[in-house]
């Protein structure tokens, strides 16, 4: 008589290593689960309430300035953890992200306040010219400089030509730097001097600049090229500069009358990341301008119902341009069509003083007047959190770190803060399972973020009295204002052009005029 025996293998049963996990069998029938989707809804609402529990954004507070913290920078040539700031006493600080401490600094860097600051590209040599190295194992390549297009106008021009014997003796002398960033750093004040200084050298009160740039008034902003060693300031004129020349290359300026006898002056500077002969300005006069240095001319120019504090480019998408303006709001424009905006960005109850886009290109943040900092999605009106602190005062500079994983604020208490970019990630190291169980949870979240609990969840923040107070007026205020333009277009007397009522769509309302 044949018997037969049911056999099974312990090692489907078994991990498969000490610190692996028992499989386990499932039947993925949907017929004999009538409940997954309670079940997964039911964890859905726990990952919110998990998200929301552990949300501990502060991070820690790098205290040395003695007074308000109004521009930074960060060494995107390499310098993962390295930022500099330049305070309202005149002093300037480089500091180390990772041991939370300030590695140089030099007191009186500029009589008056440091408007702007920017780190020098690591691939220029002590005599200006530019190397760039391919990569390990193979020869370094030669960089035309770019041409800004003054030639012939009695201003300096830049060199394009370099002999091969020089260029191999530079790249090899390079290599240190290149694997630790820039080692320069530039600072522009009120006082009409911009100034080069040697971040390795001396610092406190025995640092001495390697090059003082004079200028015919204050200086508002700098911007660095991304790799030549050209950069542009903002005063009452944009002048283009070369590190080794004392006078500017060229001075760029709409085609049309310059506002400067009115004293206007320019806010804000900033070259594109990807397209580098692509620079936009900011003035007092409510423009937003953009220059092409290859032709040396402005290319388009608009004018806005208030003033623009801050441009920043993407830096995967280079026609998107980020303005954070005076009205509260935040915009992007396309550069290629400056005549309307491709999205408005609301939340703040202040101006918005600054902003910074992530490497990564879809998510930016914003400081504001309204002392709370803002994270914002690509394409998303609302932002997706709001950090603040009873001590943080009002926020002037912030910053995305190059690992995408931390945002820096400057305010005016003299504090430069650090914050995670994800309110409840782990600082820690995560091992495999509990990285696997976040992007699982984080799934979830965005799947069921519009239904019910899981959406009231994600969207409920408890921001100050004084905030919450001030967006619940703000909402009040813009709802009277669109009834009474309903009302207005309503009860219009007969005869009257009814578009002219109308008012203008929201992506074109805070545009006043555009010149091309």
């Amino acid at each position: 008589m044949k018997i037969k025996t049911m056999h099974r293998s312990l090692e489907d049963h078994l991990p498969t290593s000490s610190t692996a996990t028992a499989p386990v069998k499932r039947n993925l029938d949907p017929a004999l689960h009538p409940f997954a989707r309670s079940r997964e809804y039911t964890r859905a609402v726990t990952a919110a309430k998990l998200d929301r529990m552990f949300a501990k954004p502060f991070v820690a507070s790098l205290e040395g300035h003695g007074d308000g913290i109004y521009c930074m920078t960060k060494d995107e040539a390499g310098g993962l953890g390295r930022v500099a700031s330049g305070s309202g006493d005149g002093e300037v600080r480089v500091w180390d992200l990772g041991g939370q401490r300030t590695v140089w600094n030099v007191e009186g860097a500029h009589r008056g306040m440091v408007k702007g600051v920017a780190f020098s590209h690591p691939m220029v040599g002590e005599d200006g010219r530019v190397e760039k190295k391919v990569g390990a194992g193979e020869r370094g390549v030669k960089r035309k400089r770019a041409d800004i297009g003054f030639k012939g106008k009695g201003r300096a021009g830049l060199e394009d030509q370099m002999d091969d014997d020089e260029y191999e003796d530079g790249v090899d002398a390079l290599d240190e730097t290149q694997a630790r960033g820039s080692s320069r750093v530039l600072t522009c004040g009120a006082d009409k001097t911009v100034k080069l200084w040697d971040v390795k050298g001396p610092s406190g009160r025995n640092a001495r600049p390697l090059q003082t740039f004079n200028g015919k008034s204050g200086f508002n902003s700098i911007s660095h090229h991304r790799y030549d060693p050209i950069f542009a300031t903002g005063s009452t004129e944009i002048e283009i500069w070369d590190e080794t020349k004392t006078a500017p290359l060229s001075t760029l300026k709409f085609h049309s009358t310059s506002n400067a006898a009115l004293g206007e002056h320019i806010q804000c500077v900033a070259f594109n990341k990807s397209e580098t002969s692509v620079l936009a300005s900011s003035g007092s006069d409510r423009t937003v301008c953009l220059y092409d240095l290859r032709s040396g001319k402005a290319l388009s120019r608009v004018a806005m119902q208030m003033r623009i504090n801050s441009l920043a480019f993407n830096p995967l998408q280079p026609p998107v341009l980020l303005c954070a303006s005076e009205d509260h709001n935040l915009y992007t424009f396309d550069m290629r069509n400056l005549s309307t905006t491709t999205q408005v960005f609301k939340g703040h109850v202040g101006a918005v003083m600054s902003c910074d886009w992530s490497p990564t290109g879809r998510e930016f943040v914003s400081g504001s007047y309204d002392r709370t900092l803002r994270l914002w999605q690509q394409g998303e009106g609302k932002s997706r959190d709001t950090y603040h602190t009873k001590r943080m005062q009002r926020i002037f500079s912030t910053l995305y770190t190059l690992d995408s994983r931390f945002v820096l604020s400057g305010s005016d208490d003299a504090n430069l803060r650090i914050w995670k970019a994800r309110a409840s990630d782990k600082l820690g190291v995560v091992d495999k399972r509990e990285q696997v169980q976040r992007e699982y949870r984080d799934g979830l979240r965005e799947k069921w973020g519009t239904v019910a609990d899981v959406a009231k969840i994600e969207r409920t923040r408890y921001l100050p009295k004084p905030i919450h107070q001030a967006t619940k007026l703000k909402r009040e205020m813009l709802d009277a204002r669109r009834t009474k333009e309903e009302n207005r277009l309503r009860h219009a007397p007969k005869g009257v052009d009814q578009e002219l009522l109308k008012p203008k769509p929201a992506r074109k309302a805070p545009i006043a005029k555009v010149e091309q």
